[in-house]
């Protein structure tokens, strides 16, 4: 039916317009669901969410998913972007957290502080590749001593870089964070910016935000729709 036909009963509407909500909405959650597949190749991980403010608050939230009933204390490193470190802060200070800075060596996170991380109740170490200071940081070591601590390591990466550099997935980090504005977006009236996340398996029911899945409606076509709303 014609789009601008003239309708004169509920039914009658439905009939028109029904089609073309349709179509709309398969459209968006089709482009989210192309956008967090995009964002699971760049980084490496298994899913992604349907992205976040910025990529600082990216980085907040993913200390939060990190936080349980016996691991309370969130690190960071001294190399990572000072906004993203008061972001971190504010989000630790919010919730009555303690955050603590791990110090830097010649431009790099020190790893003889990393490896005094206390195993009781370090909760996650945050770092980013390349750091503030343009350096690249031995990522590989540093998950490795977060882990040892029985930590998670949440890496905040650059997208651009992710295409030369190795993946967050490949160093073995669990949560994968940063700004997607490097992709290109213009800034319009002081925006947009973008927080892409993404992580592990077994970490996809502590994403905040939502995700989009792909299935079959009950004709047996393509669909997509939002999943796992138990979040919401």
């Amino acid at each position: 039916p014609s789009i601008v036909q003239t309708v004169t009963s509920k039914e009658e509407f439905l009939t028109a317009y029904t089609p073309y909500q349709a179509e709309i909405s398969q459209g968006v959650l089709q482009s989210i669901f192309e956008y967090q597949t995009m964002i699971c190749e760049l980084t490496g991980m298994d899913v992604s969410n349907a992205s976040l403010y910025d990529g600082a608050s990216a980085a907040g939230e993913a200390a939060m998913m990190c936080i349980d009933r016996k691991r309370t204390h969130v690190y960071a490193a001294d190399t990572a972007h000072p906004d993203v470190l008061a972001t971190l802060k504010t989000y630790c200070w919010g919730r009555d957290i303690p955050f603590h800075i791990i110090p830097q060596r010649d431009g790099l996170v020190d790893l003889e502080a990393l490896k005094a991380l206390p195993v009781d109740d370090t909760a996650c170490f945050y770092f980013q590749q390349p750091n503030f200071y343009g350096l690249i940081e031995r990522a590989e070591d540093i998950v490795s001593l977060t882990h040892a601590a029985g930590a998670k390591a949440v890496m905040g990466a650059n997208p651009i870089a992710l295409g030369l550099m190795k993946t967050p997935g490949e160093c073995g980090a669990d949560i994968a964070v940063g700004e997607g504005q490097p992709l290109g977006m213009p800034l319009s009236f002081g925006g947009p910016y973008l927080g892409f996340m993404a992580t592990r398996k077994a970490m996809t029911r502590l994403l905040p935000g939502r995700i989009v899945g792909e299935t079959q409606d009950a004709k047996g076509r393509r669909a997509y729709v939002l999943t796992l709303q138990a979040r919401e």
